[in-house]
């Protein structure tokens, strides 16, 4: 295993412990993939351009089996590709392409999960069932904000740095010559035959940390470690809880739930539309003054609620005629399922940003 970090380290720059436990164990899972149930998306992103995204994901490609590199793939294209060939699928410039492809989008977070197919109607009239099942590395710039929340939910983010004036590595143009890269693909292969079995009965201990997706993230991948031994199972761990806890920002409908459950808390348990609207957008400097560039509408508060089964409905506000809006009843299971239950000493949520 640190024959493997080593390796990789050659040739990217890996600022942060974390990303580079996660990159050599998911490398390793690769090549034990036949016996996964969940296939965890391993994303490469950096904020800027200069951050060996793409240099990280060809010296990742040299390392793992059957890798394949694409870019602007159709989506028939892909699945028969990963149904005839099962590599290590390799997405460079996602933050470009996903965006504009809607299916590759889904038939990557569909793949995830193994026994999800794909069924289409072949030249005899017969149903094929496509498998897209296979490993998964995405790269690109701030990827995950152009990924929706149940793919993220799906995805181990390694998260690059630029490389500073005094850090040095080896040029990966020597890296197709390098025989270390072909020595650990051998080892890695021969490691993967003699403890599959053992793999596949793994049942290793879970940080409480994570959630049910995140364990299934990491679940091959914590007995990966847990085989190799030595200290690998402790920093297994904390790198998983480390990384997952620096992704998990409440989604933005969580985000308005905690802020109808605060505007129940100050003014009342019926609310008009309009209100929301208005009480939402008061303070300039929240998120919902600023939503896609202009201040919320009902409209939109509507269809962001939508996904929770919550519509606006007649109300009849006491002392006000009746108009469409929110009872707070429409959201007492909602609250329980979706938000932490409120501090006793803090009373409710807030629903405005600090200016601090």
């Amino acid at each position: 295993m640190s024959e493997l970090e080593t390796q990789f380290r050659r040739y990217i720059i890996v600022h942060r412990e974390p990303v580079a436990v996660a990159i050599t164990l998911w490398i390793c899972f690769a090549w034990c993939h036949e016996i996964a149930t969940y296939s965890p998306i391993l994303v490469i992103q950096g904020g800027d351009t200069a951050t060996a995204k793409t240099t990280a994901s060809k010296v990742i490609a040299l390392l793992t089996p059957r890798a394949y590199v694409v870019a602007e793939p159709r989506g028939a294209t892909l699945y028969r590709l990963v149904d005839r060939y099962h590599p290590t699928l390799i997405v460079d410039d996602a933050d470009r392409l996903l965006p504009r492809r809607p299916d590759l989008a889904h038939i990557v977070n569909v793949s995830w999960t193994r026994g999800t197919t794909i069924p289409r109607v072949d030249a005899r009239g017969g149903i094929h069932h496509y498998d897209p099942f296979c490993p998964k590395l995405l790269n690109g710039i701030g990827l995950t904000a152009h990924l929706d929340r149940a793919t993220q939910t799906r995805c181990i983010t390694a998260e690059l740095l630029p490389k500073l004036a005094n850090e040095n590595v080896a040029n990966f143009r020597h890296a197709i010559r390098d025989e270390r890269f072909l020595t650990l693909r051998r080892k890695l292969a021969r490691w993967a035959a003699d403890n599959m079995s053992v793999l596949a009965n793994a049942d290793p201990g879970m940080p409480e940390a994570l959630g049910d997706r995140q364990q299934m993230n990491w679940e091959l991948l914590f007995a990966i470690a847990d085989l190799a031994g030595g200290d690998w199972p402790a920093k297994a761990r904390a790198a998983a809880t480390k990384l997952v806890r620096e992704r998990e920002e409440p989604s933005q409908g969580k985000r308005l739930l905690a802020a109808f459950r605060s505007l129940f808390g100050e003014h009342g348990a019926l609310l008009t539309s309009r209100q929301v609207e208005q009480l939402l957008t008061a303070d300039g400097d929240s998120e919902w003054a600023n939503y896609k560039g202009h201040p919320i509408n009902k409209w939109e508060i509507a269809s962001l609620l939508r996904p929770y089964g919550i519509s606006p409905d007649v109300i009849h506000p006491r002392g006000r005629a009746a108009d469409r809006g929110y009872d707070m009843r429409q959201f007492e299971t909602v609250f329980r399922h979706y938000l932490p239950p409120e501090s006793p000493s803090c009373g409710r949520t807030v629903v405005r940003k600090s200016r601090e």
